[in-house]
């Protein structure tokens, strides 16, 4: 029996989706049957706030290596620019974050990661309830994260799917994002992020 660990923000979580399955419930097909997940998503998290709890709330699930596994994905936190057009987090501070995490994770398990999802422009800025502050997210930055974040884990040799593109031009992922906050899809979104990353071979790996 093998036991998965969703780490990440509200993305994660699954914020947004009528069902609260989010796309780590909405994977529930996709893998055996006795396998357990658990979701760590919390709403609002930077990198560095994940990373300060991910390894410990993974080690306590994960009781052996080889029947577990941990899917990151950092959400959008980090990026969304205040009102003198900085970013929330200097720039220089997710990537030492999440290598700093993913470290740790590899310690525990497998582990494999997703990146940033889009965001719907029009729908901008966002105010978040939770930092209590409005911030602007805007793809062009999320797009650069992504790639950034995607050369840690190549060369700390961690499976990374750049899902931001792929979703940029999905049309049930924006129409879901447009009928929200702009920040998380409905169901329907949830659920194209879910089949994609069910196609992922390194998903299915993780799982099998």
């Amino acid at each position: 029996m093998k036991r998965i660990c969703f780490v990440g923000a509200s993305t994660v979580e699954g914020l947004g989706d009528e069902t609260g399955l989010g796309w780590p419930g909405r994977l529930r097909p996709s893998a055996p049957d006795d396998t357990v997940f658990f979701n760590l998503g919390v709403r609002g998290q930077t990198v560095e706030e994940i990373q300060d709890r991910a390894a410990r709330e993974c080690c306590a699930r994960i009781l052996e290596p080889a029947l577990g596994g941990i899917v990151f994905c950092s959400g959008v936190n980090d990026l969304g620019r205040i009102e003198n057009g900085q970013f929330r987090t200097p720039e220089r501070k997710p990537p030492i974050a999440l290598r700093k995490m993913i470290l740790e994770l590899k310690e525990i398990a497998p582990v494999i990661g997703i990146s940033p999802f889009p965001v719907f422009e029009p729908k901008m800025p966002f105010h978040s309830a939770t930092a209590g502050m409005t911030f602007n997210f805007q793809n062009e930055d999320i797009a650069r994260a992504s790639r950034a974040y995607e050369t840690i884990c190549e060369e700390l040799e961690v499976p990374y799917l750049q899902a931001h593109p792929i979703l940029m031009k999905s049309g049930a992922y924006t129409e879901g994002l447009a009928g929200n906050d702009g920040l998380h899809p409905d169901g329907a979104g949830y659920q194209v992020v879910a089949d994609l990353i069910s196609q992922w071979e390194p998903w299915q790996k993780l799982v099998s």
